[in-house]
């Protein structure tokens, strides 16, 4: 029993130190990676990176070449259209499921979070409204009840996170300005109760969202060669 557990530990830890390489680059998009490659540059036994190659490629951050070889999956916006797409459909179910059982309460402390923040956006450093939109979805989905959706957006974090990381290059400044005053309309509809402004506005938020980024992307390999 006590060697079950271990292996099972080993394989999450393989599983996550493979992950966090894609995720933050060190394994590049598209880059051709094999079992045994990665087996000696990481130090871990072949059966636990296949595993853990086994799950990537369920998760949609590796695909399968043939039967030697996998390639990282590409970081092109296409990827980020797909992956913005997905998560539109979602947030939105997660947002409107969740919308009549968040207690005022709740409401008013997001209110609170935007009206703090407004002296920063009028500087001109807009910055804080990360943290903010970041509250508005940890609100939705500590209060909506479907499970299934919420398990199925926290998997695709790992893929948000992918893009918002090698994005960094990018300056967000005006959209964020912009994105604070699309969640001042949002939480007006939050306080109406009104799920079919509410939808109508989160839509919109993540299509100017998507748009942007799209319109904006600088890809990794043109950050290096800037």
């Amino acid at each position: 029993m006590q060697e079950l557990k271990v292996n099972a530990a080993l394989g999450v830890q393989a599983y996550t130190t493979v992950k966090s390489l894609i995720i933050e680059g060190n394994l590049r998009p598209g880059e051709l990676i094999s079992e045994s490659d990665l087996a000696k540059r990481l130090d871990i036994g072949g059966p636990l990176i296949r595993a853990a190659l086994e799950r990537l490629v369920e998760d949609g951050l590796v695909n399968q070449v043939d039967a030697e070889f996998l390639q990282v999956a590409a970081l092109d916006r296409k990827y980020i259209d797909d992956v913005y797409q997905v998560t539109k459909a979602l947030e939105i179910q997660v947002a409107v499921q969740s919308m009549d059982r968040i207690p005022a309460d709740a409401i008013e402390a997001f209110a609170m979070v935007l009206e703090n923040i407004r002296p920063d956006i009028e500087a001109g450093k807009p910055y804080p409204v990360r943290e903010a939109y970041e509250h508005l979805q940890r609100m939705f989905l500590t209060y909506c009840e479907n499970d299934l959706i919420c398990l199925i957006l926290a998997r695709l974090q790992d893929h948000l996170t992918r893009v918002r990381l090698a994005s960094r290059a990018t300056d967000d400044r005006q959209w964020l300005h912009i994105e604070y005053w699309v969640m001042k309309d949002e939480l007006d509809a939050l306080r109406a109760r009104d799920v079919n402004r509410l939808t109508t506005t989160l839509s919109a938020h993540m299509d100017m969202f998507r748009r942007w980024i799209l319109q904006s992307w600088i890809s990794p390999d043109q950050v290096e060669k800037g």
